[in-house]
């Protein structure tokens, strides 16, 4: 009798079990998140944090010729030297090795796109969000392939038995998805969002990006034979966005310190979800960790602000001759820039936060100093994005300047560049003025014609957009790589004599090297192998 009770326990035990609800109790489950709005709402909120910004601690400029990174979190040396590989890629940070991150978001987005249509919800909840999801997922293709150019499209989520098997999709077509993407999410989205919910996808932060990716798909290393149609439709692009209510910042340096007319789409923070930016960038006589140091490359790039001139003319092997015409004293390198250079980078004797900052041998904020291990190797140091009232070593109020992803001053540029090299170079040269003409800057304007006029357009570029991501893409696009990136890194020496007086010498840093084949970034090799020869790694790799 015991062993029959038993078996009957055990029975009604099983039987029990099979009528449990299983509901996890340690997540939230798949079931209650696609019947429950609020739930569908968080899911989409948390794929915004798929949009790196640069109050990350590994700024992109470091994997460029605009500055210099001490301490290396992301190996962008790797980058500088010309060492990237597809074995070592997975040591740079994501925001190179962009495979595995990109593809991890895509497919929670794709999983949102083959549940919304039977979820709860009315018609304009659904909208909003499909047109966030559609907005973000063009995102993360559009920096797919501004690293590796052609990439598998994948737009369904796989199932345990699917063929796993993946293939790259062109550039021209990957393009094509993606402007089609903003296009729809455009009309699903207000043109900006209201105050409450500034940081979510708009029409208007979707016109931007697309703006962007016609401009980069135009430009010689995605249109080597130069169709006028694609460089029109970057020109129509960014039309779309110049009478819509956006204006220049009157003070460039506020401009990255506050909410503003100028920004089109930015990333939002509280003091309770802020960044550490002032710790790694600050300086380090102030216990800053002074990460990333700008180069004295872009140093150079400033223009005289009397003449419209650079300092230097600077050779193809990165040797510099002093350009006569500028008005430009290497013994007061510092004096009479363009305004934005003051605004934009901190130097020896830079007044900030209340002290003369001290970068010559044996000052305050030299590797001499006794905070020497973080300090700048180039002598310089980002003022860019730093807010002066609160110091590195933190303080009981936390900086939460927006980041910025875009703003109304690189759709002007966008634009001049567009009609330039549709052969328009008086509207290039007028819109390209309109940037250099904001108050707080004021420089000469600009008269060049023909390649000389490029190279102002790009050099615009270059100190307008200093450090917010866009100089490692634009040297590609534009195939000059291969010269820029194989002059030397460069830094300044500071000697203070006994008298006070300073002698001011330029010197290498590192030498740099660009081959070919590193106008993309390859593909992780596990990547490659896992995909059995379907994904076909890039030229040289």
């Amino acid at each position: 009798m015991k062993l029959i009770k038993y078996l009957f326990i055990i029975v009604v035990a099983f039987s029990s079990c099979n009528k449990l609800d299983l509901t996890p109790l340690d997540k939230i489950s798949d079931t209650d998140t696609w019947n429950d709005p609020a739930l569908i709402q968080l899911y989409v909120n948390a794929c915004y944090n798929s949009l790196m910004h640069g109050f990350q601690q590994d700024l992109l400029s470091a994997a460029s010729d605009d500055a210099f990174n001490i301490h290396d979190p992301g190996n962008f040396a790797l980058i500088q030297k010309g060492e990237l590989t597809a074995d070592n890629v997975t040591d740079v940070s994501n925001k190179i090795d962009y495979f595995d991150y990109a593809y991890g978001y895509i497919r929670t987005i794709n999983i949102f796109f083959s549940k919304i249509d039977a979820a709860p919800g009315d018609q304009k909840f659904k909208n909003s969000t499909t047109g966030e999801m559609k907005f973000i997922r063009a995102w993360l293709y559009a920096n797919l392939i501004w690293r590796y150019g052609d990439v598998p499209l994948i737009t369904k989520v796989f199932g345990l038995h699917d063929d796993f098997k993946i293939t790259k999709s062109s550039y021209n077509d990957c393009v094509k998805f993606i402007v089609q993407e903003l296009d729809d999410a455009a009309k699903l989205l207000p043109p900006d969002q209201p105050e409450g919910e500034k940081g979510r996808a708009s029409a208007n932060a979707c016109l931007a990006l697309k703006s962007r990716v016609l401009l980069y798909a135009a430009s010689e290393l995605n249109n080597p034979d130069h169709d006028d149609a694609k460089w029109q439709a970057a020109a129509d692009a960014a039309a779309a966005l110049l009478n819509v209510g956006y204006e220049l910042n009157p003070d460039y340096q506020q401009t990255f310190l506050q909410d503003n007319k100028e920004i089109i789409f930015a990333r939002y923070f509280t003091q309770a979800n802020s960044t550490d930016f002032n710790l790694w960038q600050g300086r380090n006589g102030s216990n800053g960790w002074m990460s990333q140091n700008p180069t004295q490359n872009i140093v150079n790039a400033y223009e005289m602000a009397a003449t419209g001139k650079q300092p230097y003319v600077v050779n193809t092997d990165g040797s510099l001759t002093l350009n006569p015409g500028s008005g430009y004293d290497p013994q007061h390198p510092y004096a009479g820039r363009d305004p934005r250079f003051d605004a934009s980078i901190i130097h020896d004797g830079s007044l900030w936060a209340g002290r003369v900052t001290e970068t010559y041998h044996g000052g305050m904020d030299s590797p001499e100093s006794a905070s020497g291990y973080n300090a700048s190797l180039t002598s310089y140091g980002y003022k860019k994005f730093l807010n002066e009232e609160i110091p590195p070593s933190g303080s009981t109020v936390k900086p939460t300047n927006p980041w910025i992803f875009f703003r109304y001053a690189e759709i002007l540029l966008n634009y001049a560049e567009a009609e330039f090299e549709l052969g328009n170079e008086a509207t290039a040269r007028k819109y390209l003025n309109m940037v250099r003409s904001r108050p707080s800057v004021h420089l000469p304007d600009v008269t060049d014609v023909g390649p000389a006029l490029r190279s102002r357009i790009q050099n615009e570029r270059r100190v307008e957009l200093s450090f917010e991501g866009h100089r490692f893409f634009d040297v590609r696009r534009w195939k000059i790589a291969k010269v820029v990136l194989n002059q030397p890194l460069l830094r300044m020496d500071i000697i203070k004599g006994t008298d006070g007086t300073k002698t001011y010498t330029i010197k290498q840093l590192q030498v740099s090297k660009f081959l070919d084949k590193h106008y993309l970034i390859p593909f992780p090799r596990a990547e490659v192998d896992k995909s059995l020869g379907t994904l076909k790694q890039n030229a040289g790799y």
